[in-house]
């Protein structure tokens, strides 16, 4: 479920009270997303369905994302600017020498 704040009063909101809460707040002019704090002035809140999983937001450390498949037809997940470990790092090279390797070996 998606809540907005009042950027003008500061009341969180579910997406239904908004326009009531428009109506009643003059300080109203926008309403930001308490998940990926954007900014919607206007009607714009009614476009934001979802922006972050529930599983991303509460699990944070420990979420993994959705498994896609890569163009070798390999499981992946999505990389999120993360440290490689030492064994997927030691993956990359070897990966990266097959590649640039002459075809004569």
């Amino acid at each position: 479920m998606v809540f907005f704040c009042c950027d003008g009063c500061g009341e969180t909101l579910k997406k239904n009270q908004v326009d009531g809460h428009a109506a009643k707040c003059r300080d109203c002019y926008a309403v930001s997303c308490v998940d990926c704090s954007v900014s919607f002035p206007g009607d714009d809140y009614r476009t934001h369905t979802s922006c972050i999983s529930e599983a991303e937001r509460y699990e944070k450390t420990v979420y993994r994302g959705v498994r896609k498949l890569d163009q070798h037809g390999n499981q992946t997940r999505p990389q999120m600017n993360k440290k490689l470990t030492p064994q997927e790092a030691w993956n990359q090279t070897i990966i990266t020498a097959t590649e640039s390797a002459p075809p004569s070996l």
